[in-house]
């Protein structure tokens, strides 16, 4: 039985930041996975009807994208989310490799697929989202609703089936009642030194892979408090100083920012992200918390509504109307020497017959040169860290724990 309306329909046409992605990803594969570990063994039957449920939830995991038209758009899909099934005990870091090889194609949709990972206690699930239909925060409400399927829930993930495909952020945004966005700090021209391209080829990324244990974590959540920063932003100094310490003069962190929160946009599971960069010179490694507070106030001014609404504005006024152009402003406004997703702290039912007991993520790579993505989840108390890159520096997640560990301990005092 069809889970959606007729095939050929059309759901609606892309908005501006989703055309962005589109025209990019026609050359450059940006997809990403969260890797969900479950204490209950899980057969392909059980998770395909589980998957249904959710899909019938979340109406971008049913659909495909159009290319043929003038406007790229949305058309109902049909078929299941795929679900392949590797070998008991395979490494999850192997299948979030090998995701990063095959790109998700625009048709015939659905444009999102699975990976089930039999494992001795319990089973793993990889769930890929090509980025055209959602981010790392939508993703995450993907995989909260598999649980709640896994487990049975009648209620089906506590949402009534969704028929309607979410609006794009930017007619969300234009929506919102924001003042004219408040003077910022003067832009340093060295932000914009666009990255380079490197033609999509297959080649498997380097995967890396880091849980803070639960006492470690707690503490970097306290002293930030008593700090008056974000772990975030403890995040980006941690990452700063590793690659400063290792010889690098400036520093750029790409921040995706979660515009549910960021400026209250309704939940869904879409695309509801804008990208914020900092900077930091070699000098500021010297004051961890210093940088942490630098970084914090960068991201705070960013991160105000009027600000991300011109922003929106901006794009939608001019998009990229081609490969090339995308290609263009993305290798610009992209360009770091590490990009930071961080979830923050994720919720799903801690009860039942299905738990989610880890939750990894998003992995993805972006095609630029010398990329460093890392995805972060706080889950259960322990802060997880997954990068790819295919230009591995061994030390920088075991450093980047190592540096939070010795600026977290309890014997150190708050900095004035």
């Amino acid at each position: 039985m069809s889970i959606s309306p007729t095939h050929a329909e059309t759901a609606r046409e892309l908005g501006a930041f989703e055309r962005t992605i589109d025209l990019y990803m026609r050359r450059n594969p940006v997809q990403f996975s969260l890797v969900a570990e479950i204490d209950r063994k899980v057969s392909e039957q059980t998770l395909t009807r589980a998957l249904q449920k959710v899909q019938a939830q979340r109406p971008l995991l049913r659909v495909s994208v159009d290319r043929r038209a003038h406007q790229a758009r949305y058309r109902w899909a049909d078929a299941p989310i795929s679900i392949e099934t590797a070998t008991d005990g395979t490494p999850w870091q192997a299948v979030v490799a090998g995701e990063q090889t095959r790109p998700i194609a625009p048709e015939p949709g659905p444009l999102v697929r699975t990976v089930l990972i039999p494992a001795e206690t319990g089973s793993v699930i990889v769930l890929t989202f090509a980025h055209q239909i959602t981010d790392g925060t939508g993703g995450m409400r993907v995989v909260a609703d598999l649980v709640a399927a896994l487990d049975g829930d009648e209620e089906g993930g506590r949402l009534a089936p969704g028929q309607d495909v979410p609006p794009s952020q930017e007619a969300l945004l234009q929506a919102l009642d924001a003042a004219s966005p408040p003077v910022g700090p003067p832009q340093d021209e060295l932000m914009n030194a666009p990255g380079e391209l490197t033609r999509f080829s297959g080649r498997a990324p380097h995967v890396s892979a880091l849980a803070l244990q639960r006492g470690p974590t707690a503490r970097l959540v306290t002293r930030c408090r008593t700090e008056g920063v974000s772990v975030h932003a403890a995040l980006c100094a941690a990452a700063s100083t590793v690659f400063h310490r290792a010889g690098r003069t400036r520093v750029r962190v790409l921040s995706p920012i979660d515009l549910r929160r960021a400026a209250g946009l309704p939940d869904a599971v879409a695309n509801r992200f804008a990208g914020a960069r900092t900077i930091s010179e070699a000098s500021q490694a010297e004051d961890f918390w210093k940088l942490a507070q630098h970084h914090h106030q960068a991201l705070e001014y960013q991160r105000a509504p009027q600000v991300l609404k011109a922003g929106s504005e901006a794009l939608a006024q001019q998009p990229p109307a081609t490969p090339e152009e995308a290609e263009a402003m993305m290798t610009v406004v992209t360009a770091a020497d590490i990009q930071i997703t961080n979830l923050g702290v994720v919720e799903a039912r801690a009860h039942g017959r299905a738990r989610l007991t880890a939750l990894w993520g998003p992995a993805q790579t972006t095609q630029l040169a010398g990329e460093h993505v890392l995805g972060v989840a706080t889950y259960g108390g322990r802060l997880r860290m997954t990068e790819l890159t295919h230009d591995p520096v061994a030390v920088l997640l075991p450093d980047m724990a190592t540096v939070l560990a010795q600026q977290c301990t309890e014997l150190d005092a708050p900095s004035s």
